[in-house]
């Protein structure tokens, strides 16, 4: 990627095993201090990047170590940094994560001149946030890159394709209804409440789950619940950084080593008790495939095990995110609830006058319905920035000349919400503007899945599992908020969530 990566390499490690004297006792402001301004010193010289023109530097972030500005300053508090970092340093600046320096995108333009080849791009090793996260999702589909990507995509993405999922549609409706008795029976639903974050949050995680393993039988449906809280609590440690990002660290008597271990050897049993129980019941599931996959040869333990966490756990926060600002938004707004509804009951009314289900419906882009969750996604970016892929050439980018093995992140905040495509009003909630402008418009303009030829492989699932959710939401009850003050997030999840009760009444008639 650059010039003397080896010799950084070492020289970094070296200041690493300082870093770990360091940290046997409490980290001191002036220690961290020195490390960070000698460490900063090095990796400038060693990740040059200057203007083509007037010969200036590329500006940014100092480095910090241990973790630069990945893990919380990247994730929890992204948001924040993303008008702040914006506003300091321009529309193109460099921030570190861990030692790896990534280059962040505001601009249309600029993603587009670097994502129009997003295929050949490769994905940062371990996301750049180190060695504990690489133990349960580094050989994840969406972290792999070259022919290991093709090769492992072509095995696991044939369950997400466009042209399959509209089979799962009588399957969530189902889930969905189940899932609502159960938040009536046990939560504060009964009550005319609904936390949109937190009583959901298993809905859509058990939706995937029976897309890849079948229709779940009640003891894997429970052991499933039962690790969630688990993992969720393990990737906690990853989003900390520290020490968890050295290789070496896997030698020390950490906590989050044995999580790491409990977690692991947890994951390998549920996945075979799956694997059984599903050919014992005869299941068509692609759990299945997957393990006759990994028996031939064609997929290993780690990329079947790290994809199928992906799917669920990494992704129980990702699609929760995406669900529950829906609730939020259309609680806000009682006209787009009720437009959203007679859209809702005209095409419910059509598809019983033609003996049809709502699959059509459901599945357009094209909808008020599919306009509502863009908006959402569009005004709260389930991340801040985005997953970091280096491009396979040279190029230059805002004027910027930058070497092949370049790895480019984008502000989703400064691109979807302060981009000024998105006319006076970008800061607002109005569905409508999606239906105004064409899918190759908003193109570049709009992160969500991703950008050129290289998206989310279960993209189409989840706006389906949404589409649903929201329509039994429109058709059965009511929205509507219970306080006027300022939105708040969750601070302890990666992923932007909502922390807040909204109004949910159960519809008469």
């Amino acid at each position: 990627m650059f010039p003397n990566t080896l010799i950084a390499g070492q020289f970094v490690m070296a200041f690493v095993l300082c870093g770990c004297f360091i940290f046997r006792n409490p980290l001191t402001a002036t220690c961290n201090n020195i490390l960070s301004r000698v460490l900063n010193l090095y990796l400038s010289y060693l990740y040059p990047v200057k203007h083509v023109e007037f010969g200036h530097r590329l500006p940014g972030c100092d480095y910090e170590f241990p973790n630069g500005q990945g893990d919380g300053a990247k994730f929890l508090y992204g948001k924040e940094n993303s008008e702040l970092w914006g506003s300091k340093y321009g529309s193109i600046y460099q921030i570190w994560s861990g030692h790896k320096p990534e280059i962040v995108l505001t601009q249309a333009a600029d993603i587009q001149a670097v994502f129009s080849d997003s295929d050949k791009h490769f994905k940062a090793v371990n996301n750049n946030s180190g060695y504990l996260l690489g133990q349960i999702l580094g050989q994840c589909v969406g972290l792999i890159s070259g022919q290991q990507w093709k090769r492992v995509r072509s095995i696991v993405e044939k369950p997400f394709h466009r042209s399959v999922t509209p089979r799962y549609v009588p399957m969530i409706e189902q889930r969905t209804t189940s899932f609502f008795q159960e938040l009536w029976d046990s939560k504060d639903l009964s009550r005319g409440l609904i936390d949109p974050a937190d009583d959901l949050k298993l809905l859509p995680f058990l939706i995937v789950a029976e897309v890849v393993y079948g229709k779940l039988a009640p003891d894997v449906e429970s052991e499933l619940r039962a690790l969630a809280p688990i993992r969720e609590s393990f990737f906690k440690h990853v989003i900390s950084g520290g020490l968890t990002r050295f290789e070496w660290s896997a030698y020390l008597p950490t906590q989050a080593n044995k999580d790491l271990a409990a977690f692991k050897e947890r994951w390998i049993a549920f996945n075979e008790f799956a694997y059984r129980r599903a050919k014992e019941q005869g299941l068509n599931a692609p759990i299945l495939d997957l393990f006759a996959a990994k028996e031939m040869g064609e997929l290993t333990e780690d990329e079947m095990l790290h994809t199928l966490d992906e799917m669920l756990y990494a992704n129980l926060d990702v699609t929760i995110g995406g669900v529950s600002w829906n609730l939020v938004f259309l609680a806000s707004d009682v006209s787009v609830q009720d437009q959203l509804r007679a859209e809702y009951q005209a095409a419910q009314k059509e598809a019983d006058e033609n003996g049809l289900t709502l699959e059509k419906y459901l599945s357009s882009s094209t909808t008020f319905l599919a306009a509502c969750v863009s908006e959402a996604s569009r005004l709260r970016p389930l991340a801040a920035f985005s997953v970091p892929q280096s491009i396979p050439t040279p190029r230059v980018v805002g004027g910027y000349e930058f070497p092949a093995g370049t790895n480019f992140v984008i502000d989703s905040y400064a691109l979807n919400i302060r981009n000024s495509f998105w006319g006076e009003d970008k800061a607002i909630y109005r569905p409508s503007r999606f239906m105004e402008r064409t899918a190759t418009q908003a193109r570049y303009n709009f992160w969500r899945f991703g950008f050129g030829p290289r998206q989310c492989m279960g993209k189409f699932v989840a706006d389906t599992l949404i589409r649903n959710i929201l329509v039994h939401l429109i058709r059965e009850y009511d929205l509507s908020l219970l306080k006027t003050e300022e939105w708040q997030r969750n601070p302890e999840i990666w992923i932007n969530h909502p922390d807040m009760k909204l109004r949910c009444v159960k519809r008469k008639g």
